[in-house]
This record gives C-alpha cells, structure tokens and sequence, in this order.
C-alpha cells in the first residue's frame, strides 16, 4: 500500500533567508559607518585650520568666503551658515574640538563686526593686503602689548567677543601670563555662554600666580553669579590675607557672612577673626 505523501502545494511556505553579501553584513556596515565618520571629522578639522589661519591673518574676506564688496545681506547669510557648522554646541561629541571651534566662533563674530559695519569696513579695507590671504600682520610678529592694547580698546567698546579673540592671542605668545588669563577670564565671563571657560581661565591664571589678587577677586564674583559663595568666600578670604585693605572683598565677603552666617562657623580662626571686623565696620 503506498503511504499518501504530502502534497508540498500543502505545506506552510516558508520564507527563503536573505542571502547577505559579505559587503553588506552587519559589522562591515559599521565598518564603513566608522571609517565615513573619521573622513568627515578629519575633513572638519582641515576646514577648521584653514579658517584659523585665515582669522589669524585677520583675512576677513576669506574667512567669511566673501568678495570685497560683497553686500551686507551676504555677510550676515555667510556668518550665520558657518556659525551653524561650526558652532561647539553641534559637535559636543568630540569635548576636544571645543577649544578650536570656540576660538573660530569668535573670529567669525569679530569678521562679522567688522565687514557688516560701514565704518569699521572702511578702516579695514584701508589697511595694506586686506583683501589678500595670509598679507596681514601675522601673529609671530605681534607683541603681546599689541595684542593687549587691541583687547582693551575692545572691552572699552563692551565687544567682549572681540576682545576675546585678542587676549587669546596674547595668551598663545605668553602661555604662562597670569595676568593674561585674568583678563581673559573676565571677558569670557562677561558672555553668559562663555562662563565655563572662565572658570578655567581664572584657575589657570591662580595657579600660575598665586598672588594674583584681580584673579581671587573676579573668580569670587564669578562664583557668586554661578551660586557658589562658599567657593567664592574663600577667594574673598584669601585677597584679605594678602591684602587687608582691599575694601571691595571686604565689602563683599561681609554681605555674605550677613547672607549665610552659619559658614562663619565652619571658617578658619583668620576668617572668623576678619569677619568678626567686618561686622563691627
């Protein structure tokens, strides 16, 4: 007797498996992923250095990828679609970049100031190779007091971003200036954005120059608008060590012990002391 056989027409379909080429597996696929996204930050990075040289030569025009002459409409386009490429808050997977990228932001607002402005541009245009890369004074051959002077006339105009962009300068021709890094430090507090690199600015100037009162001081007022006055305090406390007479950390050191009385306690016996006379005055 034979066995009736099933018919195969009756049996459930089954789905053939994909035939997945070796090209197209899953780990080459993140391979290739990996290897497009190194391309891309190295590709980044070249365009990065290439606008820092041109910020550093102060080539405006080129820095912006503009034509003299170009309207103020194609400034500001051209300010705003490199500020969006470049700006630290799109690449904060790379931390590193950081640095770079800010100091490029700030060249970019300080070409922007100076192209989108009439009278600025005028001056500018004035000067000897303007419109040509690489002809303006190249930083190696500026001084630091140049550069200082520059940031100064900055802060006067309140153009922090500008002076941002010179006492930078200042710093890359002397690294280890405390003073410098102080300057720095308040400018860059001065942009609510730029408050986290204060904070490193003002440490670095203090522990480069522990004696630096201006940094003690504008680090505590920086600490007091980022909420933080027992830190501040203890800046406040150590201007007084160094300098008994300075009316202004009394002044505030003073407001907070009136603030928060019970950190007089935990103090040492010198700030207990100072702000047993702060008090009484």
């Amino acid at each position: 007797m034979k066995k009736n056989l099933p018919d195969p027409a009756d049996a459930p379909r089954r789905r053939s498996s994909p035939v997945v080429s070796e090209r197209d597996a899953p780990g080459n696929n993140r391979s290739r992923s990996t290897a497009a996204q190194n391309v891309d930050s190295v590709s980044l990075l070249n365009e990065v250095e290439r606008l820092l040289y041109f910020a550093r030569t102060e080539s405006y025009y080129q820095l912006l990828g503009l034509r003299p002459g170009s309207p103020r409409s194609e400034v500001k386009r051209r300010f705003y679609q490199l500020a969006r490429q470049f700006h630290p808050d799109r690449h904060m997977d790379h931390p590193e970049w950081t640095p770079r990228l800010q100091t490029l932001m700030d060249s970019l607002a300080v070409a922007y100031r100076t192209l989108s402005d009439d009278t600025a541009k005028k001056a500018y245009d004035s000067r000897p190779g303007a419109h040509e890369p690489g002809k303006q004074l190249p930083l190696t051959q500026l001084l630091p007091q140049e550069c200082l002077k520059n940031a100064q006339t900055c802060v006067a105009a309140k153009n922090y971003v500008g002076s941002i962009l010179w006492f930078r300068r200042a710093i890359d021709l002397e690294p280890h200036s405390s003073a410098f890094r102080t300057m720095l430090g308040r400018s860059l507090a001065a942009i609510p954005e730029y408050r986290h690199e204060a904070v490193e600015q003002f440490e670095r100037a203090i522990r480069l120059d522990s004696l630096n009162i201006a940094a003690h001081f504008e680090y505590a007022r920086l600490l007091e608008q980022l909420k933080f006055p027992l830190r501040a305090r203890s800046h406040y406390v150590r201007i007084l060590e160094l300098d008994p007479r300075h009316l202004q950390a009394r002044e505030r050191l003073n407001d907070l012990d009136v603030k928060s009385p019970r950190s007089i306690s935990s103090a040492s016996l010198l700030t207990r002391l100072t702000g047993r006379r702060l008090i009484r005055l």
